[in-house]
């Protein structure tokens, strides 16, 4: 389904009402543009100003908040052919609602909004501003009612591999850790909503979309589940223990998966994390020197199939891709946002 807004966007309604609003324009994206959902033009009585859309069907939670400031100060700093952010370089983000510390996040990156409850910033340049916050509407996490931890686990094998969506049942199953027959009533429901259609077809599933599925999927849905508990590591830095761990599993034969920052990490060298999720059965933190700490360093995450065994770099082994944008995109450190942007731009394009 589309998320591209029309001119009668309610919430431009509330743009047309700003004092300084002579008129707005919907400038339609053409096929191929990176501004996928168009552009507005919004006229002021000192003259014109272009804001590239980002529009969102879904209650944005910290992990799709990030993901969308990380994506826009990304963009800033190409624009600008450097490492530094542009900070006036404007951009709206349509929303159905956003909370308070949501607004203020948006604010503080320089980043005009609006969404149904009312709440609005208009930000254009150094001559108008105009910000109402607060105004409350209870929200929905996005796909409350059908998506499951089964559903977003087999949404990650499709993002990792494509191609996968014409494997068998059976190797669909064993691949993400599901029942053959979880996997047959998943794969009849994306069919339904389809997603994975066949390549080049009108009707495949918009990729902001899926991006945002499998972002917030991750951080409300699944992760909570895989959670097995934090632990701490008798190495003074977190490269020894990373280094110690991928010499002790490989010689104990322990499956594990390194994600997050030590992840990205090992496949780009732009982000150092102080944390170390990684997916590793319990039973193993033992045998790996693993203390129980509910403050500590080590956050297990439960492996679920094949799927997180991905590649390995330079002798560390690496969740795929999509999960590791994903947990960059959990914590509230602002370099794992712009590092999940790095990454995001190298091995999700």
């Amino acid at each position: 389904m589309s998320v591209d807004p029309t001119n009668a966007e309610p919430r431009f309604d509330q743009i047309r009402a700003v004092p300084f609003v002579r008129h707005l324009r919907l400038v339609p994206a053409k096929s191929g543009d990176r501004n996928a959902s168009g552009v507005l033009e919004i006229t002021t009585p000192r003259g014109k100003h272009r804001l590239p859309l980002i529009v969102k069907r879904s209650y944005l939670d910290r992990s799709m908040v990030n993901a969308v400031i990380g994506q826009i100060q990304g963009e800033r700093r190409a624009a600008k052919g450097g490492r530094h952010t542009v900070p006036n370089v404007e951009t709206l983000v349509l929303a159905p609602y956003l909370a308070t510390p949501t607004a203020k996040s948006f604010i503080d990156a320089g980043i005009s909004f609006a969404d149904e409850a009312g709440n609005i910033h208009l930000a254009l340049g150094d001559e108008y501003n105009w910000t109402v916050i607060g105004e409350r509407k209870p929200p929905k996490p996005p796909q409350s009612e059908r998506t499951t931890p089964a559903a977003v686990k087999l949404l990650f094998q499709f993002a990792a591999n494509p191609e996968s969506a014409t494997w068998t049942v059976r190797d669909l199953a064993v691949a993400v850790g599901l029942s053959k027959s979880k996997v047959a009533e998943l794969r009849l429901q994306f069919a339904q909503e389809r997603i994975f259609a066949a390549r080049g077809s009108e009707k495949s599933p918009d990729p902001h979309e899926l991006r945002d599925r499998l972002v917030t999927g991750y951080n409300q849905i699944l992760r909570p589940k895989l959670m097995l508990g934090r632990f701490r590591y008798p190495e003074p830095s977190v490269e020894q223990f990373v280094a110690r761990l991928t010499h002790d599993a490989a010689a104990r034969k322990i499956p594990y998966a390194l994600t997050g920052g030590p992840a990205a990490d090992a496949m780009q060298h732009f982000y150092r994390s102080s944390e170390v999720p990684v997916f590793l059965n319990a039973e193993h933190h033992r045998a790996l020197r693993l203390l129980p700490d509910r403050t500590g360093p080590v956050v297990l995450l439960k492996p679920f199939g094949d799927l997180v065994y991905w590649r390995e770099f330079k002798g560390k082994m690496v969740a795929p891709p999509w999960l590791v944008y994903a947990e960059l995109l959990t914590g509230i450190d602002p370099r794992a946002r712009e590092a999940a942007e790095e990454f995001r731009q190298e091995y999700l394009k």
